[in-house]
């Protein structure tokens, strides 16, 4: 006789499934960086200086290529202070210096090494777009749950939730917005 498959199966399977689809995208944007570098030198910290190939202004498709190519080679050791993998990386577009020149914030989620579902670091990474080139000016990794809504105006709006007392972990009911504001390395 067969026995039926419990319902703590089914989840485990479809988080496996959802982990090997993160990997995959995981893959993907490593494989983009790969072909990406090759259009810089690199610098004495070891980080890579982009050019365009007209000398002028980047286009911000470039300044998000930039800012993730830096980014790809801190995660390393942001992975290593959390014992996390990466679980969300996205990268948001918007002038949040306040100088005209949409700047690029890369928002990462990271999981347990170990496996599981539990959200081990969260944050953006900030990086200033000075017209020909990216500079990362800060990290930022708050104690609470938040997600990027707009970035615009010298602001980055993010909406935090917290859970109400009758909340479960999946869902937390209180959101509130909060405008992020930038000034030289410490965000406020």
């Amino acid at each position: 006789m067969r026995r039926p498959i419990s319902f703590i199966t089914i989840i485990f399977l479809l988080l496996e499934l959802v982990s090997c689809k993160n990997q995959d995208k995981l893959q993907e944007t490593e494989d983009s960086i790969v072909a990406h570098s090759g259009s810089g030198d690199t610098n004495a910290n070891g980080q890579t200086d982009f050019k365009t190939s007209s000398g002028n202004q980047l286009s911000i498709k470039d300044a998000v290529k930039q800012a993730e190519a830096s980014f790809a080679q801190y995660l390393p050791k942001i992975l290593k202070s959390h014992d996390g993998v990466l679980d969300i990386q996205q990268s948001y577009t918007g002038d949040f210096t306040g100088d005209g020149i949409e700047d690029v914030a890369i928002y990462f989620s990271l999981g347990p090494a170990g496996g599981g579902n539990a959200i081990v670091g969260r944050g953006l990474a900030l990086y200033k777009n000075e017209g020909n080139k990216v500079n990362v000016i800060v990290g930022y990794e708050p104690e609470y749950l938040f997600k990027v809504d707009t970035i615009s105006d010298g602001k980055i709006i993010v909406e935090k939730m917290e859970y109400a007392e009758t909340d479960g972990r999946c869902c937390p009911s209180i959101r509130s917005k909060h405008a992020l504001t930038i000034s030289g390395n410490k965000v406020y």
